[in-house]
C-alpha cells in the first residue's frame, strides 16, 4: 500500500508501529488541516498488538492508518529489542497539549465523540479553560453498539452527518478497540474532516484533569501500574496474564528472528 504521509515504522509482531515524534505529528498535522489532505491516526499498545495475533482484520484495521503510534512502554520496548527502537512513546495522553494546544493556537474546529454519556461534555468543559480559545465544536456521546458489538447503520450515518454539520478540523474518535478503527475505517472517505484520531478512554482521563497520571508515575513509566491500581478489576489480566504473555513473543521473536534489518 503506497503511504499518504511517508514515514519509517517498525514491525511489532505484525503491527506496523509509526516511527514518530511530536515535530513529525504537529507537521503533519498541520499540514493535513491545511491541504485538507485527510490523517488517520491510531494507536498500538501491548493488549491491542497481542490482540492482533489472533485477529488478522484488527492487524490490517490499525497497519491501514496513516499514523500507528506507540500508545504504550512495552511497544517501545519492544521496539528496542528488536534493534529499530523508537523516539518515544506516543500516546493520548503525553499528546494533550498538542492535541489541544495547536489548535487553540491555529483556530482549528474540534469534535470529541465517544466514551459514557456526558464524559466528552465534561472533558471539553476543561479543555476549554485550560487551553484558552480553544473552538470545541460539538461532543457526543460513543455508547451507540448494539448487541452485537456493532452500530446500526442508521445511527452511523446520523453521527457521520451531525459530524460533519459541525465542520470539525480535527474529530477525536474514543469507541475502544477494534469499534473505533472500524468506524473510522469504514466512514472516514464521508468524514470531511482532515485529522481524525482514535482515543479510547481519553475522554474519561482529560474529564478528571489536565494530567491524568502523577509525575512519579511518569518518571518511573508505571502508568499501566497506576491504572491497574486504578481499575483492578477490569484490568488485572490484562496488566498480569496477556501483559507476560506479550512479554514472552517478544524475547521468543527475538531469538527466531533476530534485529530487524
Amino acid at each position: 500500500m503506497e503511504m499518504s504521509w511517508p514515514h519509517d515504522s517498525v514491525d511489532v509482531l505484525g503491527v506496523q508501529v509509526s516511527k514518530a515524534d511530536v515535530p513529525l505529528l504537529r507537521r503533519f498535522m498541520t499540514e493535513a488541516v491545511r491541504t485538507r489532505r485527510q490523517l488517520a491516526v491510531t494507536f498500538a499498545n501491548p493488549n491491542y498488538v497481542m490482540a492482533a495475533q489472533q485477529d488478522a482484520g484488527l492487524r490490517d484495521l490499525m497497519n491501514g492508518f496513516d499514523l500507528n503510534l506507540a500508545d504504550g512502554w512495552g511497544v517501545v520496548l519492544a521496539a528496542r529489542v528488536f534493534g529499530r527502537p523508537l523516539p518515544a512513546r506516543m500516546a493520548n495522553d503525553d499528546l494533550t497539549d498538542h492535541f489541544f494546544g495547536l489548535p487553540a493556537e491555529e483556530g482549528w474546529r474540534v469534535f470529541l465523540f465517544g466514551n459514557a454519556p456526558g464524559t466528552a461534555d465534561a472533558a471539553a468543559d476543561n479543555l476549554r479553560q485550560w487551553y484558552p480559545g480553544l473552538e470545541i465544536v460539538g461532543t457526543q456521546h460513543g455508547h451507540w453498539s448494539d448487541d452485537a458489538g456493532r452500530i446500526p447503520d442508521a445511527d452511523v450515518d446520523r453521527l457521520v452527518g451531525e459530524i460533519n454539520e459541525a465542520k470539525p478540523d480535527i474529530l477525536h474518535v474514543g469507541l475502544g478497540t477494534p469499534l473505533q478503527q472500524i468506524f473510522v475505517t469504514a466512514n472516514r472517505a464521508r468524514l470531511d474532516v482532515p485529522v481524525i484520531i482514535t482515543c479510547g478512554a481519553y475522554f474519561e482521563h482529560l474529564a478528571e484533569r489536565r494530567e491524568w497520571y502523577p509525575g512519579w508515575v511518569l518518571k518511573l513509566r508505571a502508568g499501566w501500574l497506576y491504572r491497574l491500581y486504578r481499575d483492578p478489576r477490569r484490568l488485572w489480566r490484562r496488566y498480569t496474564i496477556e501483559l507476560g504473555s506479550y512479554l514472552s513473543l517478544v524475547l521468543r521473536h527475538r531469538i527466531r528472528h533476530g534485529r530487524q534489518p
